[in-house]
């Protein structure tokens, strides 16, 4: 019981290292940390915390700049139909695949912008809360990008994958007509 229990904290403890960076402005839904393929002169990081300080300082920005990045990058809320911006950052060795659910994101066509910052290329995909995925996926390459999104039902997933080396992404959508 005491082993499962430490095993338990130590996995917690390397989570949390390795957790939340970013945040979606006015949403309290953050986004995950990442991670870059080591180089040959790079020493292999022996842990979690140390494999996510290391990606970190391969961003092109510090981590606390990222949501006033995203703020500029996007359409912000402030914006007539937009929603709250999701922004963070990705890296293949802690966070390469995330996941976010809008689960009372309103049915309706939306303009998204995807702005991605970084070495790395992620690529997007979106749509109906509960179908597969069947939307041509957008590939972001440190670029800035807009497109379509369309919903039948209330709730929309959002799914990022990055290749290559950690990257920053803002993402916004607003409300068509």
């Amino acid at each position: 019981m005491r082993r499962a229990a430490t095993i338990g904290l130590i996995l917690a403890a390397g989570i949390a290292l390795a957790g939340c960076t970013g945040e979606a402005t006015g949403s309290p839904t953050g986004s995950p940390a990442g991670s870059p393929s080591p180089s040959a002169s790079t020493p292999l990081p022996t842990s979690t915390g140390e494999a996510a300080a290391a990606d970190e300082a391969l961003l092109p920005m510090p981590v606390e700049e990222i949501k006033d990045w995203a703020e500029t990058a996007v359409p912000g809320a402030d914006s007539e139909g937009a929603g709250p911006i999701l922004s963070g950052w990705l890296s293949e060795n802690t966070s390469p695949h995330h996941k976010t659910f809008l689960k009372s994101q309103e049915a309706g066509a939306y303009q998204a912008q995807l702005a991605c910052r970084g070495d790395g290329t992620i690529t997007l995909t979106a749509g109906e809360l509960d179908d597969e995925l069947s939307a041509e996926p957008i590939v972001c390459d440190n670029e800035t990008i807009a497109f379509d999104v369309t919903t039948t039902a209330t709730g929309m997933q959002i799914v990022m994958d990055l290749e290559g080396a950690p990257t920053i992404y803002a993402l916004s959508l607003q409300r068509m007509g």
